[in-house]
């Protein structure tokens, strides 16, 4: 009579597994594998120009998916400003991913803390395309071959670190 219990409950459980291990293998994974080919965008930035990734080909390239309102986000501003003023010679550009609601945020956020990069607002597209971005921030660095090699979630002195060694090894490799 146990094996008949124990049939009822394999069954389950082994659809269980296969379902998750096919969402794991469906899923697109962001990390250093440098796989992922970065989604392009064309979007009109804060200052009214136009920010389009395939104009940084070449380039290290952090993408920085933010909004004003968000803390980590505001803490991670500077860092990313100072990424630009001291790695941008040297073929790095960042590239600011807005999500406020309300645009006079951002405008209202720009002014009180100038930024030396383009700043866009991210439509949903583009959050689709970098993997749905329902939390934030997060940052992307994509190589000068157009992929993908880092993505981080939050913003912690450890991570900006983190980001720094990874943006300086990428800007090194020439890859």
């Amino acid at each position: 009579m146990t094996s008949k219990r124990r049939v009822p409950l394999v069954a389950p459980l082994c659809l269980l597994l296969a379902l998750l291990l096919a969402a794991g293998c469906s899923k697109k994974e962001k990390s250093s594998q440098g796989s992922d080919i970065a989604p392009s965008f064309s979007l009109v930035g804060s200052d009214g120009q136009k920010v389009d990734l395939s104009n940084y080909k070449g380039k290290v390239v952090l993408l920085d998916f933010w909004a004003s309102w968000c803390p980590p986000c505001r803490a991670a501003i500077p860092h990313v400003v100072e990424l630009q003023q001291t790695l941008g010679p040297q073929g790095f550009q960042a590239i600011g991913l807005n999500l406020d609601e309300n645009p006079d945020d951002l405008a209202t956020f720009l002014k009180q803390n100038p930024v030396n990069y383009p700043v866009a607002k991210a439509d949903e597209t583009v959050r689709e395309a970098y993997g749905g971005i329902s939390a934030i921030p997060q940052i992307f660095l994509i190589d000068r071959k157009g992929r993908i090699r880092e993505h981080y979630q939050g913003f912690t002195a450890e991570i900006a670190e983190k980001v720094r060694k990874a943006a300086e090894a990428l800007l090194q490799d020439g890859a």
